[in-house]
């Protein structure tokens, strides 16, 4: 969901493909609530693919914004964690603002769950106690593409 903190109402609403490239979602106000900030002066192309990747195209197919690069709280099949993309929890099953939990490679290129909260932050996991090249597997290594 775009802009889970203070979603917008899904009455009036609009998406729109600017003409500058910058993909834009408006409230029943018109006013801005979330944007790719993407500007382009070439002919744009806006794809929703089978696997669930919105990709904003610049002419000869060349991608120059993807949803999959900005997931929330879920990933699709196919959908790579990177260590440039985080995942944060829900509050709750039926609160979808931002939770406590962050999973994330953290700069040693460790996967980490990381808890904060308003009374306690902690990693969660793995232990703190490990160092970063004693952590069982999960080491980010970028595959080549």
């Amino acid at each position: 969901m775009a802009n889970r903190d203070q979603p917008v109402n899904g009455k009036h609403s609009k998406l729109s493909l600017r003409k500058d490239g910058n993909l834009v979602l408006t409230d029943a106000s018109q006013y801005n609530i979330w944007s790719t900030q993407i500007k382009s002066n070439s002919s744009l192309q806006l794809q929703l693919h089978n696997i669930g990747n919105l990709i904003l195209h610049e002419r000869g197919n060349y991608p120059i914004w993807r949803s999959f690069d900005h997931p929330a709280d879920t990933l699709l099949p196919n959908q790579p964690l990177t260590r440039n993309t985080k995942l944060v929890s829900s509050r709750s099953s039926t609160n979808y603002s931002s939770g406590f939990y962050k999973l994330f490679f953290d700069i040693d290129n460790v996967l980490r769950l990381h808890y904060h909260s308003p009374e306690m932050t902690t990693v969660y996991w793995p232990d703190p106690g490990f160092l970063p090249w004693e952590v069982p597997v999960f080491v980010y290594e970028k595959s080549g593409s």
